[in-house]
Parts: structure tokens; sequence; C-alpha cells
């Protein structure tokens, strides 16, 4: 197979995926941002584990972006969501017409702010540029290339930042995983983000034990009763927010049936009951994507469209402030908030 695909981030994400599409027989360039991170690479040999078992090479690592992108059909976004303005101005220069972007996943207004930046930079390239709700994989990455793939999702959707090219889109997804559908706008995926609900506040809760470091399963021991309970009342404002907006997303508690076919009486028994977290391991750093991304690109926005459409966040927006006093950063002058995103435009006449 001659089709190249370009992975753009060389964490827990990238190089599951790198590996996978390499596995299945693709040309792969894997992008990380730091040249020190690529040299950490004592050659390009993965091994999978998990729902793959397999051995494969990649054929290219690099932190140089033209080279990445250069001949890709298929540019995978799967960088923490807070980094995409770096990545959107590191592509803008190199991008040609016709190529796929995909942001896997999106966040909340992902493609939106990605395609200000784009323009910002004087990007012309006509992309079809689109998002996931949610990321492919549940994956950890223990050690340079040996991806541990937990579980490739049953369900994940995908909206294309201009519906003219949704089907293309889907189409060359399609190629690769038949488990993709077309959502109707990116607001959809947007208000399905799902990461802000699972991460951050599980990550407050249990701030000193990931202080010390301390190995404990995120999902099954982080996420007692009494966190599952806060989780759903954010649940609840989050669909509230999305409602405002003129679009229906599922529950959290939908959802996890939906993308893991998790079942049970309660948002805590279906986090219990759902495989592909029995193993997944906390953080052992406090700082951590799950507050840094899902905070930035998850709680902060869907606080200000919620606040623009007259929708009470308290919950979420008490989860920012407290994460701003904890960090000692202002999380909503740095998050996807009013500044970087008109949400007026958004609301329904």
């Amino acid at each position: 197979m001659n089709k190249k695909i370009a992975v753009i981030s060389s964490g827990n994400g990238g190089q599951s995926m790198a590996a996978y599409f390499s596995y299945l027989g693709y040309n792969v360039a894997l992008y990380a941002r730091e040249a020190e991170r690529v040299d950490m690479f004592p050659d390009n040999h993965f091994v999978i584990s998990g729902a793959v078992e397999a051995e494969t090479d990649v054929e290219l690592i690099s932190s140089d972006m033209e080279r990445v992108v250069k001949d890709a059909y298929l540019i995978m976004v799967t960088t923490p969501a807070q980094y995409h303005p770096i990545v959107a101005r590191a592509m803008a220069p190199h991008l040609i017409d016709g190529q796929a972007v995909i942001l896997n996943p999106g966040r909340t207004f992902g493609t939106y702010a990605f395609s200000k930046v784009l323009t910002e930079c004087g990007c012309k390239a006509s992309i079809m540029l689109g998002e996931t709700d949610t990321f492919t994989f549940t994956c950890r990455c223990p050690e340079l290339r040996k991806p541990q793939i937990y579980k490739i999702k049953d369900s994940v959707r995908l909206a294309a930042h201009d519906n003219s090219y949704a089907e293309r889109l889907l189409g060359i997804i399609h190629e690769i995983f038949n488990m993709f559908s077309l959502a109707e706008s990116v607001l959809y995926t947007g208000f399905s983000n799902i990461g802000m609900i699972f991460h951050p506040m599980p990550i407050l809760m249990n701030i000193t034990r990931v202080e010390a470091k301390e190995d404990f399963k995120f999902y099954v021991q982080g996420i007692s009763q009494l966190v599952a309970g806060i989780l759903e009342k954010m649940d609840v404002e989050r669909v509230m927010v999305a409602n405002a907006y003129g679009v229906k997303v599922p529950t959290a508690r939908q959802w996890l049936a939906e993308a893991y076919g998790s079942r049970g009486d309660s948002l805590y028994e279906q986090i219990q009951n759902t495989d592909a977290y029995k193993t997944v391991l906390a953080p052992t750093d406090i700082d951590t994507r799950y507050i840094f991304e899902d905070i930035l690109t998850g709680c902060v926005p869907t606080s200000c469209a919620g606040s623009e459409a007259g929708v009470r966040t308290e919950v979420l927006d008490t989860l920012i402030k407290w994460a701003s006093i904890i960090y000692g950063r202002d999380f909503k002058a740095e998050g996807r908030n009013e500044n970087l995103i008109d949400f007026k435009k958004f609301l329904n006449p």
C-alpha cells in the first residue's frame, strides 16, 4: 500500500495510531514537536499489544512538519487539543489542496480554533478539515514504541468543518475504520466531549494521590460513587448547553453504552463495568493533559457557551475556578473563551 498518512503527536495516542496504521500497511510519518523527542526513539520498530498484537516499522519519525505532511492524503492530529494552535501554525505553510486533516479528537470548537489559526497564518490550501468526538482508541504507551491498545472504540462520530465535504471525509476514514459515522455538525462532536466530564474532576478529587505518584486505577478506583455523582451533575450542564445551541448529544451514560457497550444502573456502575477502563492507571504527575487539555478545550468553551446562552453551569464554573487556584493559572483566560470563539453566531435565532 503506497498511501501515506501523517500522524501529528508522538504521545500515547500518536504512537498507538502510527503503529496501527503501519500495521495495516500504510506509509506512516509520525511528527514530534521537538527534535529531542525524536532522538529518544532508538529506531522505528514498534510492538503493539492489546486489541492488536503485532510488530511493525513506522516509515518516518521527524520534527520536520514539511517532511511529515508532504504527500500525505490523510493527516491525523492526535496531539492534546491545547496544542492545536501550535500544530496549525507549523502546518499552515505546508498544506496543499485536497488533503484531509482530522482532529482526533477536536474537543470543543476544535475545528474553529484550528481553522482560525490557519487563516491567520495565511494558509490558502483548500483542505478537508474535520474532527471526532473522541479518540479512536483507549490506549497507553508505557514505553517508547510499545503502544498498548486496550480497546478500539465501537463508535466514533466524525464531523466536517464544512458539511459540503462531509461524505468525502467519511469515505476516507472508512477505508480504515468502519465504526466511524457522520455527526450532524462540529457542534455535535464538540458538545459530545466526554473527556471534559471524565478527566479533570477525578484528578482534582484525587489530587494528593496523583501528587504522591500513587499507583491506582484512574477510572475504577479514582471515580468513586461520590465522584461519579458529581460527574453526572456536570454532564447535565453539558447536555443543557448543547440543547441551547440546538444540538441533542448523548449523556455520559448513553455514550458509555454506545462506545463500549457498558451497562449499569448508574454512571458509577457503568464505569466499573467498562472493560477498557479496568487496567488504565492514573497519571503520576499533576501536570497532566487530563487537566490542561480537558479544562482549556472542554470545560472553558462549554462554560462560555452556556454563559452566552443563559444556561447556568455551576459545577463546571466551580471546577474551572478550583483548578485555577490549585495550579496558579487563570484557566478561563487561557482557554477557548469568548475572545477566541464567537459563541453568539452559533445560537439558534
